[in-house]
């Protein structure tokens, strides 16, 4: 889907998890009847749901003015490119590069600070690029993309202040932030390299303007460098900009006498054509190279910005298709499931997991059995769920309850979910009150160290009384 469905589908979520007024769960329904009926229950899962968040964004804005208001705030100014675009050029335009005295030192010549900062820049975003991946996304795409995440979540912040449903907006502007960070990283980045590149264009105009009413001359003069070590230099520096144009550099004998503490120089063209050739080189070429290619992400990301359709919420929007069915298999480790909590156990998964699913459980593998766990055991397809079940009566032991999770994760099929579910019923019978609470909580720290060595975070349930919406939540983050 493209970036304003995927804007609407969040809007959409926010009002729905958890349900806010003045959306409704008859709304709901209805957005999904009239959306299956006009998409066709057919329909790619990424239609289907953009057409619905359509359906439903409409409703929601006749009945709350701040959704527009909140979807005008988070929509990105067309004109800010031009603009900026604009303002770029004519700075670089209204720079005096060489001011009143008419020279250019051929060793600081004009726009050398414009040189040395791109170069700066170039050697910032070469570092970045060589980051570790988890360093990157701790960072969270630098500082740029950051303010414009505050920027954001200040601008639907200021919207939603007199909503009713400002809980449910402001959610929705937190998780647009998020999705479009990278889609806005590189529309800022494209507006950005194209600004230094109208920047530059804006000075070297300028430098050819008033040269025609005005000659410079140009020479040097050191304290320390001698006439054959500003050749070296500039050989270094201008020698590329040298051979493309056919302009000869001077050898040492004459930079000797373009030294301004024994002449006045020489007129300037030669160097300023040098110096404009190296800045289209070294500034203009690569702005426009990175610009381009910023553009191209961002119209990427504009006709698709991905959204993660595989989680319970988006597939419970998704009508049952016949034989559409995840297979889920329960492997209960040391503990008999009574078959009174099957079909708790089946809501519970369900609700963090998406519906339409097909549960099989296992008989329980006894303690220590797990080195005697067959391949077999396990659902063959990629896309099936498998379930490790504890109960929280039994002690964790590495050696055991860890050992059983680290078999059932090196012997599933590559592409296979593990989910660890730990169900609390039998403990919070077993044990109740004030007292109950605290060794619950020590037995769920237990749990969470123990398996977390394993590299797996457990989901604790209580199959006697689920709490659906809690699971939801859970499980979709460790998705």
């Amino acid at each position: 889907m493209n970036a304003d469905d995927a804007r609407r589908v969040l809007l959409v979520r926010s009002f729905e998890a958890p349900m806010t007024l003045p959306w409704t769960a008859a709304d709901a329904a209805w957005a999904s009847e009239q959306a299956a009926r006009a998409a066709g229950e057919r329909a790619e899962a990424a239609v289907l749901i953009a057409q619905r968040a359509g359906l439903a964004t409409a409703r929601l804005a006749e009945r709350e003015p701040a959704v527009r208001a909140v979807l005008a705030a988070t929509t990105w100014p067309g004109w800010l490119g031009s603009a900026l675009l604009a303002l770029a050029l004519l700075a670089g335009a209204a720079s005096d590069a060489i001011g009143p005295s008419q020279r250019i030192n051929i060793l600081a010549p004009p726009l050398l600070a414009l040189l040395v900062w791109n170069l700066a820049v170039y050697a910032a975003l070469a570092l970045h690029r060589l980051r570790p991946a988890a360093a990157t996304r701790t960072d969270a795409g630098g500082p740029i993309r950051r303010a414009l995440t505050r920027w954001l979540e200040r601008a639907g912040t200021r919207a939603t202040q007199s909503a009713a449903a400002a809980p449910a907006l402001r959610r929705f502007v937190s998780a647009w932030a998020e999705a479009s960070a990278a889609l806005h990283g590189a529309r800022i980045a494209a507006v950005l390299h194209s600004a230094a590149a109208a920047f530059a264009v804006g000075a070297l105009a300028a430098l050819y303007l008033r040269g025609i009413a005005f000659e410079y001359r140009a020479g040097w003069d050191s304290t320390f460098l001698t006439a054959q070590h500003v050749q070296q230099w500039l050989g270094l520096v201008l020698g590329p900009a040298s051979a493309l144009s056919g302009l000869a550099l001077p050898d040492a004998v004459q930079l000797a006498s373009l030294r301004f503490s024994v002449g006045p120089g020489e007129n300037a063209a030669r160097w300023i054509h040098l110096h404009a050739l190296t800045i289209a080189l070294a500034v203009l070429l690569p702005r426009a190279a990175l610009a381009l290619s910023s553009a191209w992400r961002a119209r990427r990301l504009t006709r698709h910005l991905p959204l993660p359709l595989g989680e319970p919420y988006y597939q419970r929007l998704l009508p049952a298709r016949d034989g559409e069915r995840r297979t889920v298999q329960v492997l209960p480790y040391s503990y008999a499931l009574p078959p009174a909590l099957q079909p708790a156990l089946l809501a519970a998964l369900e609700s963090g997991l998406g519906p339409r699913l097909a549960l099989r459980v296992n008989d329980s593998l006894p303690l220590g059995g797990e080195d005697e766990l067959a391949t077999s055991a396990l659902p063959p397809s990629p896309g099936a769920i498998v379930v490790a079940l504890f109960a929280l009566t039994a002690t964790p032991e590495r050696e055991t309850h860890g050992a059983f999770v680290q078999a059932l994760a090196a012997r599933a099929p590559a592409g296979q979910r593990l989910v660890v579910l730990i169900d609390e019923s039998g403990f919070l019978a077993r044990f109740g009150g004030a007292d109950g609470t605290a060794r619950r909580e020590q037995r769920r720290a237990a749990w969470r160290q123990m398996l977390g060595e394993a590299g797996r975070a457990p989901v604790f349930v209580d199959l006697s009384a689920p709490d659906l919406q809690a699971l939801e939540a859970e499980m979709g983050l460790q998705a």
